[in-house]
């Protein structure tokens, strides 16, 4: 997951990008670009890393990631194995710079709310379900499109996106690309390590041989960059996994502890009610309620 700067593929004719991907799996590096993303998943799963903040995602979301923020989508490990259907994942990017339309059209009185809206993308947003449902028509209308309808189309995303006073952001603060060139590999190699080990026993010294550093300095510059403690953020990565297992039911909470690489069922539970505000247990109870009422 090397740490990126992406040019967006837009083609001449269009002032920005609007495509369609159906893939077996997510296969994209930990990135930043100048442009705002909308990325709407019809069909995916897995865990999200925005700037600071870990989550998961699944189908039917809908979030706008701001200009520079280093982020990145990943499938669960299921989905990069050899069996994985051809279409596995759906899902539909739209990317624009914030002056598409002009350096001076965000400052128009009758832009007030959509500069609000790219101002709330700084942080990453995520958006209700009932906004998405109102823009769900129009989004997959907007592949394809060509000429001033497909501008139109966007500005109407954005401005129904705009008046949603119902978005969870993400970072709970501006995390910006701060990262220089010497930068980006060591945060790819920390990021990629933990991602693709965090079930097992990770002791300090070893990721911070890997960053090339001590203890110490890791400890300081990780905290820098991330706006968390190394331990804070990798428990977020085993906690996200560990409410994958809990919702799948296939496992014992016991089972699902080791599994996320915990090594204390008591301080599994004690992590997963700081972050979630719930028990194993009542998440649990409470995903079973909801699937039940569907």
């Amino acid at each position: 997951m090397k740490l990126t700067y992406k040019q967006t593929e837009k083609r001449p004719e269009n002032s920005f990008l609007a495509r369609q991907d159906r893939l077996p799996c997510i296969e994209q590096n930990w990135h930043f670009h100048k442009e705002l993303e909308l990325i709407y998943f019809i069909k995916s799963s897995g865990t999200r890393y925005v700037g600071n903040s870990i989550g998961s995602f699944a189908p039917g979301e809908l979030y706008l990631i701001g200009s520079n923020i280093p982020h990145l989508f990943k499938n669960h490990k299921e989905y990069y194995n050899d069996q994985q259907e051809a279409e596995a994942v759906n899902l539909i990017v739209i990317k624009f710079e914030p002056n598409f339309l002009g350096s001076e059209f965000l400052d128009l009185t009758e832009s007030k709310r959509l500069k609000g809206l790219m101002q709330r993308a700084d942080r990453g947003v995520k958006f209700s379900e009932s906004a998405t449902y109102m823009v769900h028509n129009l989004i997959s209308g907007l592949v394809g499109d060509q000429g001033l309808s497909s501008i139109v189309g966007l500005l109407k995303i954005l401005d129904i996106l705009s008046m949603s006073e119902n978005y969870e952001s993400l970072c709970s603060e501006v995390i910006a690309n701060t990262y220089n060139s010497n930068e980006k590999d060591r945060m790819r190699k920390i990021i990629n390590f933990l991602t693709e080990n965090f079930e097992k026993k990770i002791e300090l010294e070893e990721i911070a041989s890997i960053a090339h550093m001590t203890p110490n300095a890791f400890c300081r510059y990780f905290k820098k960059k991330t706006r968390k403690s190394f331990t804070q953020y990798l428990n977020e990565i085993r906690l996200r996994n560990a409410c994958k297992l809990l919702i799948e039911g296939e496992m014992q909470i016991s089972t699902v502890c080791y599994q996320s690489g915990f090594n204390t069922l008591t301080n599994f539970n004690r992590q997963f009610k700081a972050l979630m505000n719930i028990t194993p247990t009542e998440y649990m109870q409470k995903y079973n309620e909801k699937k039940e009422m569907v």
